[in-house]
């Protein structure tokens, strides 16, 4: 399992982003990387992210692109707020607009492509490629699909072969 390295004593701030279905699960699978650190999660507002705590809701955006603007403003104000380090996203199009504010606050950027795509990069991984600071793939075939800044983990997910 991950482990976020430190150097200094204290906790680092991470924003943990993710929608509400598929990619909060591989984000609940990392949770233990996590441990000791100062988290809240940016998601969307559904059932299975409302027990989430710290969290900041907004509703699901898709690809609208006046709730993908509101989106950009709400994160702002957020990151004002919370002043995060380090954001991780487990795939979803919400990642977009937290990793462009957190270039605002430089924060880094760890995206993680969603363990469902197998062969063909998302959308949302195809610009996260240029923008995130790490980019980590679940299925080796991705490699050659996303190019030389793509980092092959293994699955988050599978219990034959846990990463």
């Amino acid at each position: 399992m991950w482990k976020i390295k430190q150097t200094v004593s204290k906790p680092i701030k991470i924003c943990l982003t993710c929608s509400h279905g598929g990619h909060l699960n591989e984000m609940l699978q990392l949770l233990e990387a996590f441990e000791g650190q100062d988290l809240f999660y940016f998601c969307y507002d559904a059932d299975t992210t409302r027990a989430l705590d710290p969290a900041y809701l907004v509703p699901n955006m898709a690809k609208n692109p006046v709730e993908f603007l509101k989106n950009l403003y709400r994160v702002f104000k957020i990151f004002r707020i919370e002043r995060p380090q380090l954001i991780v996203s487990t795939g979803a199009e919400i990642a977009i607009p937290v990793v462009l504010v957190g270039k605002l606050f430089r924060c880094k950027a760890i995206y993680i492509e969603c363990g469902a795509q197998v062969t063909t990069p998302s959308t949302t991984g195809r610009v996260m490629y240029y923008l995130a600071d790490a980019l980590y793939v679940q299925w080796p075939e991705l490699l050659d699909a996303y190019g030389p800044r793509a980092q092959y983990v293994g699955s988050l997910v599978d219990e034959s072969m846990p990463t």
